[in-house]
């Protein structure tokens, strides 16, 4: 293990003065990096950042994500600035849905520079259709020894807003890869603890993630009969979604939990989940209460916390969190009782930081990195 970070500056309610003003203490204490965490409702506007960066004398990313988190503080409106104590070396990819070929070579250059071995971090825009093809063409170059952690970033309410800027512009459907070591593999963990409560059912007509039909029937028609069925409360269409962050899909995996695919919405007869779902595929139903919730939050923390050992606590003083925004929006102000569970698991001084994301990123267990949903992921170098 080893310590990261410079500073990391938390403002909730930032403006861009106070942005301003926590890149300069970053400056300060003698980044080498910076990474600016833009929540969704600020008002701090993205366009800014080009310019700003172009006149801070050392590299200068950011991105816009639905929800900021420092401590026992989780902020719609406010704005992490983390200074990095090494030089990073970073990667953009403007249009994660160019073709297999021009991505290839976009990332043969990261593997050049860094090999393929170490720890890496990921943001890439949650709410594009080709997140799931350009995290498999990233397996396919940078391969299993090199672990990664990321992030779905992008404007829930705004999907066609630009979510990633740096000097050169500002980018929507685009991603940034930071590596972090090219001599250490980041520690991680995942969790959601969601249980199985219906299911399987056959996706028979899927396109991206979009389900049209599952057993043959429309896909909202099996699924709001399901749903009926097991909480007693007639879903229709008029109620269908109040109910569809309660009740996620879940396809079935080797040796791990469920892959979670969130349902975002209804159109027509089909759902449209966060995370693309193959035709043919099986697909259970899951259960997200507020009591498995927490339970999971307490476990994540748990099963970090005992990675380190008493003799590295003093050296990661910082945890990094990447919590699905879905979460938060099912447990509303209880989403506060998660943030305790995780934090309470930590006696050491580390403190807790990071995003509530649109989908969370981590290499499964085989290897292979997956975009998740409604899943908590810790990890810390």
């Amino acid at each position: 293990m080893t310590m990261m970070f410079t500073n990391i500056e938390f403002c909730d309610d930032a403006t861009e003065e106070n942005v301003v003003e926590l890149i300069e203490r970053s400056i300060s204490a003698d980044a080498k990096y910076i990474v600016v965490l833009i929540a969704s409702q600020s008002t701090v506007r993205i366009e800014s950042i080009p310019n700003l960066a172009a006149v801070t004398s050392v590299p200068l990313n950011a991105c816009i994500i639905p929800g900021v988190v420092y401590g026992n503080h989780y902020s719609y409106r406010g704005v992490l600035v983390i200074g990095f104590k090494d030089p990073i070396t970073s990667l953009i990819i403007p249009n994660i849905a160019a073709s297999h070929d021009v991505l290839c070579h976009q990332l043969q250059q990261f593997v050049a520079d860094n090999g393929s071995f170490g720890s890496a971090f990921i943001f890439v825009d949650g709410l594009s259709h080709a997140v799931e093809p350009f995290i498999a063409t990233v397996y396919e170059k940078l391969g299993s020894d090199r672990t990664l952690i990321g992030a779905g970033v992008g404007d829930i309410d705004n999907r066609f807003n630009m979510s990633i800027a740096d000097e050169q512009g500002c980018f929507r459907n685009a991603a940034i890869i930071f590596c972090l070591s090219n001599s250490y593999k980041i520690q991680v963990v995942g969790k959601h603890d969601l249980p199985k409560i219906a299911g399987p059912y056959l996706v028979t007509e899927a396109y991206e993630n979009v389900i049209h039909s599952l057993n043959y029937q429309p896909a909202v028609e099996i699924f709001s009969e399901a749903i009926s069925l097991l909480s007693g409360i007639d879903i229709t269409k008029e109620n269908i979604n109040k109910y569809l962050h309660c009740y996620p899909f879940g396809l079935k995996q080797l040796d791990e939990e469920y892959l979670v695919r969130d349902i975002m919405s209804v159109n027509e007869n089909s759902l449209v989940c966060v995370g693309n779902v193959a035709e043919n595929s099986l697909v259970y139903i899951l259960h997200a209460t507020k009591e498995v919730l927490i339970s999971a939050a307490s476990d994540a923390g748990a099963q970090f916390a005992a990675k380190l050992s008493p003799n590295k606590t003093d050296k990661i003083r910082h945890v990094f969190l990447i919590d699905c925004i879905s979460r938060a929006f099912h447990l509303q102000s209880d989403y506060q009782l998660e943030l305790d569970a995780i934090n309470n698991q930590f006696a050491g001084g580390n403190i807790i930081v990071g995003v509530l994301s649109i989908g969370e990123i981590k290499n499964s267990n085989q290897g292979a990195i997956q975009f998740l949903n409604k899943t908590i992921v810790l990890g810390g170098m």
